[in-house]
């Protein structure tokens, strides 16, 4: 079972450059043709685009899920956010900060569930935050 003890702990930082090729074929796979994400000079990412740093994010951070106690053989996404304090633009270096937002569980019909609550920030390079992910798992517990 996760510990509430665990809020707050920091899973890893780390950093992600933005560049120009990876938004443009991120915003294809979206099938997002806006001219904005396809200039190599002052373009900006999609809304989305922070779930490609997410592995970037949370490297080294595998031995703190093995001490939240989750079940990865039942473990699921729950939920995904972003909150922005302004776009992400094409060219520049973010640094990455991942941490345990919140822990906690919720009785289920299939068993008890453990939910663990990640946040990632990304700050530029004035040390200003960019934006802040929020991504639940869920794993059933097992008996």
């Amino acid at each position: 079972m996760p510990s509430k003890a665990m809020i707050g702990r920091t899973l890893s930082t780390g950093s992600a450059a933005v560049d120009a090729a990876h938004v443009a074929a991120f915003a294809r796979a979206l099938g997002d043709e806006d001219p904005r994400y396809f200039d190599a000079e002052r373009g900006v990412a999609p809304p989305t685009y922070p779930i490609a740093f997410m592995v970037q994010a949370l490297a080294g951070g595998a031995s703190v899920f093995e001490e939240l106690g989750l079940d990865f053989v039942t473990l699921v996404h729950g939920e995904q956010e972003f909150e922005y304090a302004r776009p992400i633009r094409v060219g520049e270096t973010l640094t990455l900060t991942a941490r345990i937002a919140d822990v906690y569980e919720k009785q289920g019909s299939s068993g008890l569930m453990d939910f663990v609550v990640l946040e990632t920030e990304g700050t530029d390079a004035a040390g200003k935050t960019v934006f802040l992910s929020r991504n639940t798992l869920i794993s059933r517990r097992r008996a």
